[in-house]
């Protein structure tokens, strides 16, 4: 069974703890006198001052240098500041006794061991002066060669990258400072790279349990100790965790090293090879989002017609994967609505959209790259849009329509499983031309919305609508537009906006099977709206909207209307 300790370490970085304080020429010869289980208190600033009203100036982590002189003849006030100091988290007392005071009193003593607070008796060869100037002499020293570590270490690591190298050079020149096995994670607990210690079967057995340990670690900016129980024969137990974070959770950096560290060094070294992968990852990033950008726009223009040279189509889709001799096919995906909605959106829900996004995305992409037919993704809008493309010399049957829908399901069922999200798939229909995408694509969006209508969730929507759109397209054009213009000829002499307004409404009218109701909901206006406007264009076009001839003549004039432009 796994067991894991953590403890955060990096609370003590740039910092000095009371036993290594008590190490300095003038403290050598100091005597803990109680809480000496305190000594790894942190000690930020020492404070040199004799007041009645001492704890109100006292700050967390401030060491107090005294001679106790106000409340010597008062054990009662000793006990009181020692309980307040310990509350308001000092780093210790230390107290020249034998002038004022002749000794600590034993129930202050009692008190500060309960409390792990160290009372510590100063020597009386120094004064409280020299003892505060050596003190803070020694903190800041000991500042200052970390800040020049953590600076040298920073500036080490920005050469790799500024050589042309990448994170994973980052940490086997991280592992090898150390001298101990290291390896980074992705925010899913997947490995992106480790030191060559990995090579051997002892060290990767370690990485599921590293893994599951991370599962349950706390979220936090600082390096984590996690202390792990393995098998006997595991080469190592302590691992450090430094969180990878850019503007979203990345990952994490670990390495095998001492728990606690001996010195703060490894720790510092971690956090700034940790910095410059964070670096180095948001510059990946930007390069991917511009590069998925352009990709974006360019099939984003292909979809919507605004590109209307083959060869510009062929030239630029080459390096997506286009090819002009394959037969195209548009899917349209979707995340569907939350089954219930408030219509308001939290913050946190917000700042993670991102991250759901661009997951559904890689989700959709490993489906089909795993599936192995050539496909280009892109995104518009809140959909995700894959041109599948076939060999155009077999012919899309029924049995490859099957077979695209178990596809589509079992992705559909794989990123639920993932996720708990519930995407939705439109399906045009295949096309011989480049330029024709954006027919294909119409369809899919249609079939999604169609399916949407029809109150679905996590369905895969085939358009098999608009199959007369492809017998159409086998006549002559000229036929085509003089058919057009014939049905809505009696319309012309409106005006362009009241024109508008009846064809837009009628389609709709046929798109919602004659549903007065339906018709008026999409359109947003009123019902009697919707019925003022059909009477005119009967008045008008002197046709029975309802009549099966007539029913059928206005629904292939619009499926004419996209073929003429």
């Amino acid at each position: 069974m796994l067991n894991y300790i953590t403890h955060n370490v990096m609370k003590e970085r740039l910092s000095m703890i009371l036993a290594d304080l008590l190490k300095i020429p003038c403290l050598s010869t100091s005597r803990v006198i109680a809480g000496e289980e305190g000594l790894n208190r942190i000690v930020y600033s020492v404070n040199m001052m004799d007041a009645p009203d001492i704890i109100d100036f006292l700050k967390p982590q401030e060491l107090l240098l005294t001679t106790a002189y106000v409340i010597k003849d008062r054990p009662e006030a000793l006990e009181s500041l020692v309980s307040n100091m310990a509350n308001v988290g000092c780093a210790g007392l230390m107290i020249k006794t034998k002038r004022f005071l002749p000794a600590i009193p034993i129930r202050v003593v009692e008190v500060a061991n309960k409390l792990n607070f160290p009372i510590i008796e100063l020597p009386l060869d120094f004064s409280l002066g020299e003892i505060m100037n050596q003190s803070l002499s020694y903190i800041l020293e000991k500042s200052a060669d970390e800040l020049r570590y953590a600076l040298e270490s920073h500036r080490h690591f920005t050469s790799i990258v500024l050589e042309g190298k990448s994170i994973p050079e980052i940490v086997q020149e991280l592992s090898k400072l150390l001298d101990s096995p290291t390896l980074l994670l992705n925010h899913k607990l997947e490995l992106i790279s480790s030191s060559r210690h990995f090579q051997s079967a002892p060290y990767m057995a370690l990485l599921p349990v590293i893994q599951h340990a991370l599962t349950a670690l706390p979220a936090t900016r600082s390096t984590q100790s996690l202390s792990l129980v393995a098998d006997a024969d595991s080469p190592c137990r302590n691992v450090a965790v430094h969180p990878i974070q850019t503007y979203q959770p990345q990952g994490f950096l670990i390495s095998f090293i001492d728990n606690p560290p001996t010195n703060k060094h490894p720790l510092m070294a971690m956090e700034q090879a940790a910095n410059v992968i964070s670096f180095e990852m948001l510059k990946q990033q930007a390069v991917k989002e511009r590069s998925r950008r352009y990709k974006n726009e360019f099939f984003s223009d292909l979809v919507e017609g605004f590109v209307t040279s083959e060869q510009e189509v062929i030239h630029r889709g080459k390096r997506y994967g286009l090819n002009e001799h394959s037969t195209s096919l548009c899917i349209a995906a979707k995340k569907d609505a939350p089954a219930e909605s408030n219509g308001i959106t939290p913050a946190s829900l917000e700042d993670s959209r991102f991250t759901e996004r661009e997951e559904l995305y890689q989700l959709i992409k490993k489906g089909f790259t795993d599936h192995g037919t050539p496909f280009v993704i892109f995104t518009k809008n809140d959909l995700f849009v894959v041109i599948l493309s076939y060999n155009p010399n077999e012919p899309y049957l029924q049995e490859t329509e099957m077979e695209l829908a178990e596809l589509l399901k079992k992705i559909a069922d794989e990123i639920y499983k993932r996720t708990q999200i519930a995407v939705s798939f439109g399906v045009g229909n295949p096309v011989q031309k480049l330029l024709d995408i954006s027919v294909t694509y119409k369809e899919a969006f249609d079939a999604l919305q169609t399916g949407y209508l029809s109150k679905k969730r996590m369905f895969v929507q085939f358009n098999h609508i608009k199959e007369l759109a492809d017998l159409l397209r086998m006549v002559p054009i000229g036929e085509l537009k003089k058919f057009y213009l014939d049905t809505f000829q009696d319309l012309k002499g409106l005006e362009e906006k009241e024109r508008k307004e009846l064809m837009r409404t009628l389609m709709v009218f046929y798109e919602n099977h004659c549903q007065i109701a339906e018709t008026a909901k999409q359109l947003f206006v009123h019902r009697n709206t919707v019925i003022y406007r059909l009477d005119k264009c009967e008045q008008l076009t002197g046709r029975s909207l309802r009549t099966p001839s007539d029913s059928l003549r206005f629904r292939v004039a619009y499926l004419i209307e996209p073929l003429l432009h």
